[in-house]
């Protein structure tokens, strides 16, 4: 029976605003498994990356308002614990990479000394040891003549050797969950396949669970056991990965699946969906997704549809899943 490493109930965060309240993340429920590789995929705006800072608690208090029944991290209640504590946490038990390493790394600093702090934070390591295993780090992560790119600052590398050293830094103590945040952003596409690969190769060597958050299905595709999809601040959609990619039953997975050329049966065509992810201090009544479905019916634009179970570990929030739907 898998071990839950990392277990959340009813998170919900919220952003006041002047005129409103902006719902970001709405009642989500999350479980990952210890080794498994979770994805959360949808579009920017969603959501994603607000559930991937409440679960690291680096969200202000104010102004985010967070709320969960349960945030349970290797059987410790996250929200219990003292900021100190999870500065503990942080890069030892649960490290994180940010979308774009440019601005994830400290330009004024060299890289070098970036990678020590966590070692000298964390181990209470001496300069010269801390120095030997951020050298060790950097040939871990294929990072050319180490020696030497200890001593550079970020912008004398390039986005690929950037992104290694971001995953350098966050396998440096061997954590329990590492979340990677669009690790792949704004790489070009060869270079994000040495990068996933990379990740893969890491995790599997660490055991490390891991939690992918990305827009991306090819990329889901390649890496992920188990897919979230999410759609504006709501879980719309939880599947192993093989039946989602083959039969998928919300209707944004299907344009995510359709939006990505040949990995949805689509012949290679590029299928948009219509208009953009609503306003979150505006959404729209009924299914938040209504007024972008092809399949939007009246019952859809008036009544808030339930996450349900679909068989065989799948759920859905839908009143009528792809499957049992006629096309209008």
């Amino acid at each position: 029976m898998s071990e839950k490493i990392l277990d959340i109930k009813n998170l919900k965060v919220i952003f006041p605003a002047s005129s409103n309240v902006i719902r970001a993340v709405e009642g989500i429920d999350l479980t990952v498994d210890k080794g498994q590789c979770v994805a959360i995929v949808g579009e920017s705006g969603c959501g994603k990356s607000v559930t991937s800072m409440a679960i690291m608690r680096l969200l202000e208090t104010p102004p985010a308002l967070i709320q969960t029944d349960a945030l349970t991290f290797d059987g410790k209640e996250l929200t219990a614990l003292s900021q100190k504590e999870m500065q503990n946490i942080r890069g030892r038990d649960i490290s994180l990479i940010f979308q774009d390493a440019l601005t994830a790394l400290n330009p004024v600093m060299t890289i070098g000394h970036q990678l020590d702090e966590v070692y000298i934070r964390h181990e209470k390591l001496k300069k010269k040891q801390a120095k030997c295993k951020s050298v060790e780090s950097l040939r871990l992560v294929g990072v050319p003549d180490p020696e030497r790119r200890y001593h550079d600052y970020p912008h004398q590398l390039s986005g690929g050797l950037r992104q290694r050293v971001l995953i350098a830094m966050a396998f440096a103590l061997n954590p329990k969950l590492m979340i990677a945040d669009e690790p792949t952003t704004a790489l070009d596409v060869t270079i994000q396949a040495q990068v996933l690969d990379l990740l893969k190769i890491m995790q599997k060597a660490h055991k490390t669970s891991l939690i992918l958050i990305t827009h991306d299905l090819s990329v889901v595709s390649y890496m992920a056991d188990v897919v979230y999809i999410m759609y504006a601040g709501k879980i719309v959609e939880k599947s192993p990965l093989k039946p989602l990619l083959r039969a998928p039953l919300h209707p944004y997975t299907e344009g995510l699946l359709a939006s990505v050329p040949g990995l949805s049966g689509t012949n290679g065509r590029f299928i948009q969906i219509p208009d953009a992810v609503p306003d979150p201090a505006n959404k729209p009544e009924g299914c938040y997704f209504h007024p972008r479905c092809r399949y939007c019916t009246e019952q859809c634009k008036t009544q808030k549809p339930r996450l349900t179970e679909a068989g065989h570990g799948r759920l859905v929030r839908c009143w009528y899943p792809l499957g049992r739907k006629e096309e209008v």
